[in-house]
């Protein structure tokens, strides 16, 4: 039994730093292809992948993400939620289907769809000597990414990836994550307050020392203090705006 995919897993990790090499188009096709074959609800096939090749649409999305890897790397893909392709055979059909695209339960299937395809993508990435970085930071403005890219009514850009060959100073690492017995549970939930503190203190120990070492001890705050400052905060408010502007989230 292989565990070549389980151990490229455990390698990964965000790439912020990538050389100017671009990736060809014949590999950006694998990679969708390698999307495309993620499993997806009922069939339904609710994402699209917009590739940005322009720079001054880079440019842009770049204003929106503040992030400097959204221009400076081997390509640029956006993860779209996409019912537009549904509401066409509604309307050439004369379907009753907005009820469908239109619910939350909509929203979470295109959600799980485009999610699903993009770790695809990213593994194939990866196995292919590729890094990338998540670009949650496009939803700091959805009108504008939908005014750069194009997007019609009932699509929605739920986030992008930067992908290319790591820098050669690229030092990056994989970021401890929480402990099995923490995010296992067997038959029902675990939610002994004791237990679950118990494992959370540990797990914050190990954060501190990541952080302490990865910055000659520049940097030590726990995984829970971290948590607690971000979340904290207000969040992209607009969002359910956003969404219903999009055509989402209406029922």
């Amino acid at each position: 039994m292989s565990n070549h995919v389980y151990h490229l897993t455990q390698k990964h990790h965000s790439i912020r730093k990538f050389k100017s090499e671009k990736i060809s188009r014949d590999v950006i096709q694998k990679l969708i292809e390698a999307g495309q074959m993620a499993s997806t609800s009922s069939y339904l096939q609710t994402t699209s992948f917009i590739g940005v090749e322009d720079v001054e649409k880079k440019e842009a999305l770049k204003e929106v993400s503040g992030q400097p890897y959204v221009v400076d790397n081997g390509y640029l893909l956006v993860f779209v939620i996409d019912y537009y392709r549904h509401q066409l055979i509604n309307e050439s059909r004369g379907a009753d289907m907005e009820g469908s695209f239109e619910s939350a339960e909509g929203l979470l299937v295109g959600t799980v769809d485009a999610a699903l395809a993009a770790q695809n993508i990213a593994l194939t990435a990866e196995d292919m000597g590729y890094g990338i970085v998540y670009l949650g930071s496009l939803r700091n403005d959805v009108e504008r990414v939908r005014e750069i890219l194009g997007l019609p009514e009932h699509t929605f850009p739920l986030f992008g990836m930067a992908l290319g060959v790591p820098a050669d100073d690229e030092e990056g690492m994989p970021k401890p994550r929480l402990p099995f017995e923490h995010v296992f549970h067997v038959d029902s939930y675990n939610d002994n307050k004791d237990e679950q503190m118990t494992h959370l203190k540990k797990y914050d120990d190990i954060v501190s020392n990541y952080y302490s070492q990865r910055t000659n001890g520049e940097r030590d705050e726990a995984w829970s203090e971290q948590i607690a400052r971000f979340m904290s905060s207000k969040q992209r408010q607009e969002m359910l705006d956003w969404l219903q502007m999009s055509g989402f989230n209406k029922k």
